[in-house]
């Protein structure tokens, strides 16, 4: 009878997950003599205001997006398909609208989502933008019912929904995205026009989601497609090994924790340092001197703009990078933080850090990527306002 109560009980919270199949958009010789562009997206991602300098604008989101993991949802009655970026840096959700220009190349190349062909979809003339710099994603809030995965899976929102549908995107940015749109897992104190993220509706239903949790599990295996998996409603133990440790959030707005240190040996480059947990990033950032000082430790050479490189066949005997969170150690290796990206004729290896000076209030400030992400499952807990890390299983 014990081991019957037993497996009932983790069928039930088996039938309370929704697990969602993560693809992913590989790096290749794009992602290389592209930091400085990635900089200057982190810098305007997390401070209001900033304005591009003169770079190749056209290329900066694009290469940014170049290695980023996306899966699927519906949108509407009948059910529109679309493959979004999953995005806890960020608190809307948007997508290309039908209708948009034809000169658009990024809105005629991806899915478009058409309000008319949906029974419960309510169009307004709500203006909507989202500032990039020199260019902005401008259209109008279209409110729907979204569902995660496919439409059946049972985690959708209601019809009031709000979502941007975007009548112009900036510039050439996303002509090279293989997902469609974005869709924002912050809180919503940092939403455009305060319009409550999808997952707010999800949460709400406790007898579906139990638990107020959405936990990724990155594959950094580069041979496989398989991107990975994002649950929802709660952790999956086939996942990670160990115990996860918590970190409070210290601010409701990104995912923002306390840093205790990160360290190589016996050298700090950061002691209790706030850091935002961002599943849109694919690097990790922090201040320009400490990922400086960083590169040279691990002996890397500057290329260009910030951007650092170091002998690939060196990278198996690069020192660990050790990053302490909630009192628990975790630990980078050289495999970890080093970027392999294939040229023509050769492959170049990149350190997976880069320097950005993010000014008060929201700085200075460390950003924990997919490259952290990808060793250590994570999981974005709301309903305790906490992130936790444990060590993937097959890291």
């Amino acid at each position: 009878m014990m081991r019957a109560a037993v497996l009932l009980a983790l069928l039930g919270v088996a039938l309370s997950l929704q697990r969602i199949p993560m693809f992913k958009s590989e790096q290749d010789a794009k992602f290389k003599g592209k930091f400085k562009l990635i900089g200057e997206y982190l810098m305007q991602k997390y401070t209001p205001g900033h304005k591009f300098d003169n770079l190749a604008y056209n290329e900066g989101l694009t290469d940014y997006l170049n290695a980023q993991y996306y899966s699927t949802i519906t949108v509407g009655t009948p059910p529109q398909n679309f493959k979004v970026l999953f995005d806890t840096g960020s608190s809307n959700l948007w997508l290309p609208c039908a209708g948009c220009s034809f000169s658009d190349i990024a809105c005629f190349l991806h899915a478009k989502f058409d309000c008319s062909k949906s029974s419960t979809c309510n169009e307004t003339s709500q203006p909507f933008q989202i500032q990039y710099g020199s260019g902005s994603m401008q259209g109008h809030v279209d409110y729907d019912t979204v569902c995660f995965g496919t439409a059946d899976s049972g985690y959708c929102t209601d019809r009031n929904q709000g979502l941007a549908c975007a009548t112009a995107e900036p510039g050439l940015a996303f002509v090279a995205a293989k997902f469609d749109g974005i869709l924002g897992m912050g809180f919503d104190s940092i939403s455009v026009n305060h319009i409550l993220q999808p997952m707010d509706q999800i949460f709400a239903d406790k007898t579906k989601c139990p638990q107020s949790v959405i936990a990724f599990w990155l594959n950094r295996d580069t041979t496989g497609a398989h991107g990975g998996e994002m649950t929802l409603c709660g952790t999956d133990p086939n996942h990670y090994t160990g115990s996860i440790a918590w970190e409070p959030v210290t601010h409701a707005d990104y995912w923002r924790i306390n840093m205790d240190s990160l360290s190589i040996g016996t050298t700090t480059f950061g002691s209790n340092v706030s850091a935002i947990v961002d599943t849109g990033t694919s690097l990790m950032a922090g201040p320009t001197d400490a990922v400086k000082r960083i590169n040279q430790m691990i002996g890397a050479s500057e290329v260009i703009n910030g951007e650092y490189s170091v002998p690939c066949n060196k990278v198996a005997s690069l020192p660990n990078i050790d990053i302490m969170l909630g009192g628990q150690k975790f630990t980078l290796t050289g495999k970890d933080y080093v970027l392999e990206v294939d040229e023509v004729f050769e492959k170049i290896c990149l350190s997976g850090f880069i320097g950005i000076d993010i000014p008060p209030p929201n700085g200075p400030l460390w950003i924990l990527g997919d490259v952290f992400i990808g060793k250590f499952y994570t999981v974005f807990d709301a309903g305790n306002k906490q992130v936790g890390f444990a060590q993937s299983a097959g890291s």
